[in-house]
């Protein structure tokens, strides 16, 4: 009996696509690795602008920066990111200059536009809350009203620096780790993880439970950013086993 191919969901970048084998295989949490600049929060937004192309409900998890910056970051590209419900997970940490309509979750179960926010501007709030126990249980909440086809979290070595300062013991961050992406992976939603490459010998558990993760690499030559992505793996499927070449223009990212 010939094996039927596995479905695939596009990332929102051709080029990648082919490097894929067609595309990520849906419902299965895939990590993104790369420095500062490398171009992690913008391949996560394209994966997310797909989705909402194909009419699905989409997710971002915002840490390392304020949904409001993330939306001016992209002006550029003239993309509306207004349909993307955004769980701002660091809202201690905003600066907001102007209302927009991206939606955001600051509790349990509250979702709302940006511009219902305007009276808790220069409010002192506090970042304490800011854990992967804490996200995972608004992502629950929130998924027990709607399905959310695609989540980007962004990023998980951020939510380990809060976790640090907080001096949580390391065995249950990692056990807190496990328990969301095996979530995610039962309710079939496709995750994309960003974070930094791991250094040491020891798996970390998104790299244990993600079916795959993509690097991101940034250097200088002369005055020229070269930017590179490589499929370090991918389980269940062919891919691409080379280093590609990829650029940022106003029309977004491009691939070889």
């Amino acid at each position: 009996m010939e094996m039927q191919p596995l479905p695939r969901v596009s990332s929102g970048i051709p080029g990648l696509d082919r490097m894929l084998g067609g595309g990520l295989i849906p419902g299965r949490p895939y990590l993104v690795t790369g420095g500062n600049g490398s171009g992690k929060t913008l391949l996560g937004l394209t994966f997310l602008m797909e989705g909402l192309r194909q009419g699905e409900e989409v997710l971002l998890v915002a840490v390392d920066e304020p949904p409001q910056e993330i939306m001016e970051n992209v002006r550029s590209f003239g993309w509306d990111l207004s349909a993307i419900r955004t769980l701002d997970a660091n809202p201690g940490q905003r600066a907001i200059k102007r209302m927009n309509d991206v939606q955001e979750i600051r509790a349990l179960g509250d979702v709302r536009s940006m511009r219902d926010i305007h009276a808790d501007r220069g409010k002192p709030t506090e970042a304490d809350d800011i854990s992967i126990q804490s996200i995972h249980l608004k992502l629950r909440q929130q998924m027990g009203v709607r399905h959310f086809g695609r989540v980007v979290v962004d990023s998980l070595a951020s939510i380990r620096r809060f976790a640090l300062k907080q001096n949580v013991d390391p065995q249950s961050e990692r056990t807190e780790v496990q328990s969301l992406l095996r979530f995610l992976s039962e309710r079939e939603v496709t995750t994309l993880i960003t974070g930094t490459p791991n250094r040491s010998e020891t798996l970390t558990p998104e790299e244990i439970l993600a079916r795959g993760e993509l690097s991101l690499s940034r250097k200088w030559i002369g005055d020229r950013a070269v930017r590179q992505v490589k499929i370090l793996r991918m389980r269940g499927s062919a891919h691409d086993l080379e280093r590609r070449p990829f650029t940022i223009t106003p029309d977004g990212i491009h691939v070889g």
